[in-house]
C-alpha cells in the first residue's frame, strides 16, 4: 500500500481510533504500526499487560503487553501515552523498555499519565490465586483485582510513587483494608506465587502478613527514579495537542465482546473494550473521535480462555482442548505437515489446521486460541458500540478454503427461557446476539456458505484486484451488518494493506 493513499484517506481527520469488534486479537498492533505514519501522538487507553499485541516489521516480530504499538515509531518523533485507563504495571513497562534500548530503540518521547492506577503486587497475588479455583481464563495480570480497587476507589495511581513517604503512608491503608482477605489466604500458596520473577522473587513475601510494605515501598521508589521522566499531566497535554491540531491515534485493547459492559457475562474482561471506554481512558470524549478503524479478523475468528463461542469449530471439545495445556510448539511439531488432512477431517480438526494457518496462539499466554468461522450476528452486535465502518484483517489466510462459512443465525437448543421481555422457546432461531453466557452457551450457528478461492492475496495492493469470491464475501458482509468496509489487511506487514477509496 502506498502511503498516500493513506494520507489521503485519513486527509481530513484529527482523531481516530483502532479498536476491536469481537474477542480481541484481530490485529490491532498491525493497524496501529501502520497509522502511527500519520500521527503526531498515539495513546492506549484501556487494559493492561494482559492484552498482548504482536508486530512484524521487516521480518522481525515485536511482541507488546504494555507499551502503545507505536512505540516503535519513536525515533521518528512520535509521543506514545499510556493513559489514564490503563492498568499501569511498573515493572513490565521497565521490562520493555530495557528490551528496547538492547535492541537500540529510541524511547525518549514516551509519556505516562500520572492518574493511571498502580498495579502492585497485592493484586498480581489475588489474580493469580483466584485463577487456580476459577474459570474465567485470566492472564494473571492483576488487571480484575485493580480495576475493582479502582471502581472501589481504594487504588493507587502513578504519581503516587514519587513521594516515599507519602506512598508507604497509602500502601499501609490500603493493605488495612485487605487485612481479612490476606488472612483467608493459603500461607504457602501465597509464598510459592510471591517467588515468580514478575513478583519480586520472594522479595516481596511477609512471613506474618504475606505482603511487605517495606519492601514494596523501597522496590517501588527504585521504578519510580526510572519513569519520572515520563511522566505528565495528560489531560493539560491534549489540552495544547489539540490547540496546536496534532493527530492523534487512540489504541484500544482486548475486543467489544469482552467488554466489562457488554460482553459475554461471567467471561469478561475488568475494562471496557468500546470506542467509549477507550476514548475514557485516553482522556476524551467519544464525540471527538473523527473516525473508527472497527477491526474484525475474517473470514474466520478466534477466542482466548473459556466463554461462549456459537461458530467454534470443535464446540465444546475444543474450547476444554484449548484450556489444558497444550501449546504452540506441540501442535506444530504434531500437525504442521498435515494442515491439507485436517481442513478434510471433522470441525474440531478443521479448528487446529486454522490455528496453524493464522498462527493464532496467544501473545501473552502462549495459548491456543480457539478457532471458528466469523460470526455476524456477534459482529452486527458489537458494531452497535464501535461504529458502522470496518476493517477486515487476516483475510488471505484461508486461501485455498474451497467453502467459506459465514454464521447468519443461531438455533438456540436450551430449555425454554424468559429473555429480556420475550420466551426463547427451544429450537428456536435468533438474529441477534445475547451476551448471557448461560444462554449463548445453547446457541448454535446457522451457516450460509460461499466459495472459496486459490488466488495468493498477499501481494494485492487494489481492492478491484481481489478474487470475486473474496469481493463477494466483503459485500455480504456490508449488506448483513449495514457496515462499511474500507480497509482490507492481507498480510501481517504494515504494507499488505488495502485501503476501499
Amino acid at each position: 500500500m502506498k502511503q498516500d493513499t493513506l494520507q489521503k484517506f485519513l486527509a481530513d481527520k484529527k482523531i481516530v481510533a483502532v479498536v476491536c469488534n469481537q474477542w480481541g486479537d484481530t490485529g490491532k498492533g498491525k493497524l496501529v504500526d501502520l497509522l502511527s505514519s500519520w500521527a503526531d501522538i498515539i495513546i492506549r487507553g484501556t487494559g493492561g499487560a494482559n492484552a498482548g499485541h504482536t508486530i512484524l516489521v521487516n521480518d522481525q516480530e515485536h511482541i507488546f503487553h504494555l507499551l502503545p504499538s507505536g512505540i516503535l515509531h519513536d525515533q521518528a518523533g512520535k509521543i506514545n501515552i499510556l493513559g489514564r485507563g490503563v492498568a499501569f504495571d511498573p515493572k513490565i513497562v521497565i521490562d520493555e523498555l530495557d528490551l528496547l534500548a538492547e535492541s537500540d530503540i529510541s524511547v525518549k518521547n514516551l509519556k505516562i499519565s500520572h492518574q493511571a492506577p498502580l498495579m502492585l503486587p497485592y493484586h498480581l497475588l489475588i489474580d493469580r490465586m483466584s485463577d487456580m479455583t476459577a474459570k474465567v481464563g485470566t492472564t494473571g495480570r492483576g488487571i480484575g483485582p485493580l480495576y475493582a480497587d479502582f471502581i472501589s476507589r481504594q487504588s493507587l495511581f502513578v504519581n503516587d510513587i514519587f513521594a516515599k513517604d507519602s506512598f508507604k503512608i497509602k500502601l499501609e491503608k490500603f493493605l488495612a483494608t485487605k487485612k481479612n482477605i490476606l488472612a483467608q489466604l493459603d500461607k504457602d500458596l501465597a509464598k510459592q506465587i510471591l517467588l515468580h520473577p514478575h513478583l519480586g522473587a520472594g522479595l516481596f513475601f511477609d512471613e506474618q502478613n504475606i505482603l511487605s510494605v517495606d519492601s514494596i515501598v523501597e522496590k517501588y521508589s527504585e521504578y519510580a527514579l526510572r519513569l519520572k521522566d515520563f511522566v505528565i499531566n495528560l489531560e493539560l497535554f491534549l489540552q495544547l495537542a489539540k490547540k496546536e491540531q496534532k493527530n492523534i491515534l487512540l489504541e484500544g485493547a482486548q475486543g467489544v465482546l469482552l467488554s466489562i459492559d457488554y460482553g459475554t457475562t461471567k467471561f469478561q474482561t475488568a475494562s471496557d473494550c468500546t470506542l467509549a471506554g477507550l476514548a475514557k481512558g485516553c482522556g476524551l470524549r467519544e464525540r471527538e473521535v473523527d473516525y473508527v478503524f472497527g477491526i474484525a479478523k475474517a473470514f474466520y475468528m478466534t477466542r482466548v480462555g473459556n466463554g461462549p463461542f456459537p461458530s467454534e469449530l470443535g464446540a465444546k471439545l475444543s474450547e476444554d482442548y484449548c484450556a489444558t495445556g497444550h501449546t504452540k510448539e506441540e501442535e506444530k511439531k504434531k500437525y504442521a505437515s498435515k494442515i491439507s488432512d485436517l481442513l478434510k477431517e471433522d470441525d474440531f480438526s478443521q479448528g487446529i489446521a486454522f490455528r496453524l494457518m493464522g498462527r493464532e496462539y496467544g501473545a501473552t499466554t502462549g495459548r491456543p486460541r480457539r478457532t471458528g468461522w466469523l460470526d455476524l450476528v456477534a459482529l452486527k452486535y458489537a458494531m452497535q458500540f464501535n461504529g458502522q465502518n470496518l476493517s477486515l484483517t487476516k483475510i488471505d489466510v484461508l486461501t485455498d478454503i474451497e467453502k467459506i462459512k459465514l454464521c447468519v443465525k443461531y438455533k438456540y437448543t436450551g430449555p425454554e427461557i424468559f429473555y429480556a421481555g420475550e420466551v426463547l422457546k427451544t429450537n428456536q432461531e435468533i438474529d441477534y446476539f445475547i451476551p448471557d453466557s448461560d444462554i449463548l452457551y445453547h446457541c448454535q450457528p446457522i451457516y450460509q456458505e460461499f466459495s472459496g478461492w486459490t488466488e495468493d492475496l498477499t501481494q494485492i495492493e487494489d481492492y478491484q484486484a481481489l478474487p470475486q469470491a473474496v469481493k463477494t464475501l466483503v459485500e455480504f458482509i456490508e449488506n448483513y451488518t449495514t457496515g462499511q468496509i474500507d480497509l482490507l489487511s492481507v498480510g501481517p506487514d504494515r504494507e499488505q494493506t488495502i485501503i476501499k477509496i
